[in-house]
């Protein structure tokens, strides 16, 4: 593959880290501009710096809260100032509050909802204006395969996932029309910095015996994910590969959501989560 993406605009949130700053890579890798939306301006520029090492075009222009609208206003605006035009968001900046023993369950629920819902909402209405103008464009919403075939209870972050889906179909009915598609990455156990913000900070070990249960009794291909396994499907749906494709789902979880719609559980009593029952 390459030059799959060419002189596309990307803006991709989340994408410091994890599954954001892997499809960011690849996304440039395949000839597009790339805008790493984050609240993490180190590891951003961080990214930035590999993608322009390897030839590619990547920016980073201020820390972008996705929980707040003007972060995010200002972050699309910046980037029609310098580009123009969008045509690919791939929305990945999510985040757990459960491990927070500092954070009471109300200040867990308000925080963990503005993040993955209102976030998710904020960053799709401000980039579909700007989509609708141009009559083109490429929405890719990252959910988790937990909304509804949960591993590990974790309430708050699993029920605003289950709302990123609601949000990708009922675009995907309205902006169809203005050549915009939009679909939803939904991952399966992936690793990534989330485990901690679940389990707590020193949690290392107890996130290898998680993986490796999850690996041999609920994931059909026998492995945990990397952020690598989401980026291809990332790529896929924003690409003309695709181009056919809009309001889909896709469980990305090694046959997980699949193959096994819910399985035992190796964790479902591990308390990992704040409200066990």
């Amino acid at each position: 593959m390459i030059d799959m993406l060419k002189d596309q605009i990307a803006i991709v949130t989340g994408g410091a880290s994890g599954m954001g700053a892997a499809t960011a890579k690849l996304y440039a890798k395949e000839g597009a501009k790339v805008v790493i939306a984050d609240f993490n301006p180190t590891m951003a520029q961080e990214v930035v710096d590999e993608i322009t090492a390897a030839g590619g075009v990547a920016r980073f222009y201020q820390p972008m809260d996705v929980s707040k609208q003007a972060d995010v206003d200002a972050i699309v605006a910046k980037t029609i100032e310098e580009f123009g035009r969008i045509d690919i968001l791939a929305a990945f900046a999510g985040k757990t509050f459960d491990g927070d023993p500092n954070l009471t369950w109300q200040q867990c629920l308000e925080k963990t909802t503005a993040v993955n819902q209102w976030g998710m909402l904020y960053t799709c209405f401000a980039v579909v204006p700007h989509m609708k103008e141009q009559k083109s464009g490429k929405i890719i919403i990252c959910s988790s395969n937990g909304a509804f075939n949960p591993t590990a209870p974790a309430y708050e972050y699993h029920m605003a996932k289950g709302a990123c889906e609601s949000l990708t179909v009922n675009l995907a009915m309205d902006l169809a029309k203005f050549g915009i598609r939009v679909n939803c990455i939904k991952p399966g156990p992936i690793v990534t910095p989330f485990w901690e913000e679940l389990m707590g900070k020193g949690s290392e070990d107890a996130q290898a015996q998680v993986f490796k249960g999850i690996a041999e009794i609920e994931v059909p291909l026998g492995r945990v994910g990397k952020p690598e396994d989401i980026a291809g499907p990332a790529l896929w749906f924003a690409s003309d590969l695709s181009a056919y494709v809009t309001g889909l789902c896709l469980y990305v979880g090694g046959g997980m959501g699949y193959v096994y719609a819910f399985g035992q559980s190796s964790i479902a009593h591990a308390g990992t989560g704040r409200h066990d029952v």
